[in-house]
Order: C-alpha cells, then structure tokens, then sequence
C-alpha cells in the first residue's frame, strides 16, 4: 500500500509542477484544454490521479459490490 494514489494538490504541489499553474482555476483550465482526468477536493483544488499521468492504466475494482439481498440464489 506505498503506492502513492494522487498528485500532491495545491498551490506548490505536483498538480501546480504539471500545470504551470498556482491558482485553483489556472490549474482546473490547463487540467481540461489537456484532457487530463481529474476531480476536485473539498477545499477546491483539483486532485489528478497518478495514473491520469504516469501511464499506467487506472486500478479497477475487482469485483463490483452487490447487496447480499440481491446476491442470495433463489
């Protein structure tokens, strides 16, 4: 679990290095004119998933949630 998931946000973080950008809507419009995938945080900052930008693909969920009402055979 050392894995870093995320790109460090903020004004001095590693989304502001990627971008060029130090403000919340400079770093958001580089982010979209660039495709790159991102969502954004409680405190307005976007946050870019590592993967959006090193490569690798996504993590997927290896099995999907099912409630064990739906789950239980008939």
């Amino acid at each position: 679990m050392g894995e870093r998931l995320l790109l460090t946000p903020g004004s001095h973080g590693e989304v502001a290095e990627l971008t060029g950008a130090h403000t919340k809507a400079g770093q958001i419009r580089n982010l979209l004119q660039n495709g790159i995938r991102h969502s954004i945080n409680a405190a307005g900052w976007p946050v870019v998933p590592v993967s959006a930008v090193d490569g690798t693909p996504a993590a997927q969920d290896p099995k999907a949630w099912t409630p064990r009402v739906l789950s239980k055979a008939s």
